[in-house]
């Protein structure tokens, strides 16, 4: 089993100077709002994707008038100690495992697997479909490193291609040696990303499935439509169809980067049909699907995350979501809360479980 048991903060966000030491399985977060409770929890999703979950510029996450920040922990895995620290300084962020840096920071992903349920999840139904491909990536990502350095290879291509054709139609020219030579790379990692892409949410969905129907108690059904231009034709035949139409619009206007997932509840869009409670529980349904996927396929159990649940679920779904994640099937779980007395009442009738509570006042982490 993997946890962490040790967590210092140095200027992040609102804290100047806080060290917490963790337990192995529930550890509660609480205080009013504003007070810094997210903020330990998006430190420990630093330590796993090296980024935030919630803002992605590096420099916003400096407490205001220093100059650096950082975030250390202690882990234990399978009785083995092992330490990570992150700091970000002058535009450069350093990631130091075991007191070795590493160089490539995408190859951390995967070493803590984690998962968060966020409040902010909600957007997986109503943003655009970037959000719903940055979802599908980070899953897989954690699982198959193959799948990740394809995804960085054919972002890097689509970036350097639509630069060209910017420039093509800045000087009226045009290569087709150029283009092509962009296109071999695309199609390449294009067709690994989308059957990779395709045989994952086949065994994703059915998991997901069922545990709709757990959370929600009802026969509902729910899926899963995967949405992209190569379902029609392969991935040579599409750039060549649409290279005249690139070249005009300045841009890839087709490929995987512009796939999506259709989240369906009685074969409608969930985000039309679906009522509050019905996306509540399609979402933790995803995202503990995407826990128990991550458990399956790695040997590590994830972290999991869960940000100010107590405020959006109703007692039904959270009786669920409680008496599923103080089960056997979990490892070591963050929560945050704004009320007390509310999560120790949550947690009193639950035996055997380790428990650690700690309260947050702006900025101050202190156990209770």
């Amino acid at each position: 089993m993997l946890s962490i048991t040790s967590l210092v903060l140095n200027n992040f966000k609102n804290y100047s100077n806080s060290s917490i030491k963790l337990c192995k399985q529930v550890n509660c977060f609480v205080g009013a709002n504003g007070a810094g409770k997210t903020n330990i929890l998006d430190a420990i999703y630093y330590l796993s994707f090296t980024k935030s979950y919630f803002v992605p510029i590096d420099v916003n996450h400096i407490k205001h008038g220093e100059e650096y920040f950082t975030v250390k922990a202690n882990l234990l895995h399978n009785s083995i100690n092992e330490s990570i620290f992150i700091s970000y300084q002058n535009g450069k962020k350093t990631l130091n495992v075991n007191n070795n840096e590493v160089k490539k920071l995408s190859t951390h992903i995967g070493t803590i697997p984690l998962v968060i349920i966020s409040p902010n999840d909600i957007f997986l139904l109503y943003e655009g479909s970037d959000m719903r491909r940055k979802f599908l990536d980070g899953m897989i990502a954690q699982i198959d490193k193959q799948y990740l350095n394809a995804l960085i290879q054919y972002n890097r291509t689509i970036e350097q291609r639509n630069k060209t054709l910017q420039q093509f139609a800045e000087q009226n020219r045009y290569d087709k040696i150029l283009i092509d030579s962009y296109d071999t790379q695309l199609i390449s990692n294009g067709e690994y990303i989308f059957n990779t892409r395709k045989q994952f949410l086949a065994e994703f969905t059915p998991l997901f499935q069922r545990l709709y129907i757990e959370i929600s108690q009802t026969n509902e059904t729910v899926s899963i439509e995967y949405q992209s231009d190569l379902h029609a034709t392969d991935y040579s035949t599409l750039l060549n169809q649409q290279r005249q139409i690139d070249f005009i619009n300045q841009r890839t206007t087709k490929g995987i980067h512009k796939d999506d997932l259709l989240f369906k509840f009685n074969n409608y869009d969930i985000k039309k049909t679906g009522s509050q409670g019905q996306q509540k529980s399609f979402i933790i349904a995803l995202k503990l699907a995407q826990y128990f996927l991550l458990k399956q396929n790695m040997n590590k159990t994830p972290l999991l995350l869960l940000d100010d649940i107590f405020e959006k679920l109703d007692e039904t779904r959270l009786k669920y979501l409680l008496q599923l994640i103080t089960g056997n099937k979990f490892g070591q779980i963050f929560i945050t809360d704004t009320h007390p007395e509310r999560v120790k009442h949550t947690f009193e009738s639950l035996h055997n479980i380790e428990l650690k509570f700690f309260s947050v006042t702006n900025g101050t982490i202190n156990e209770l």
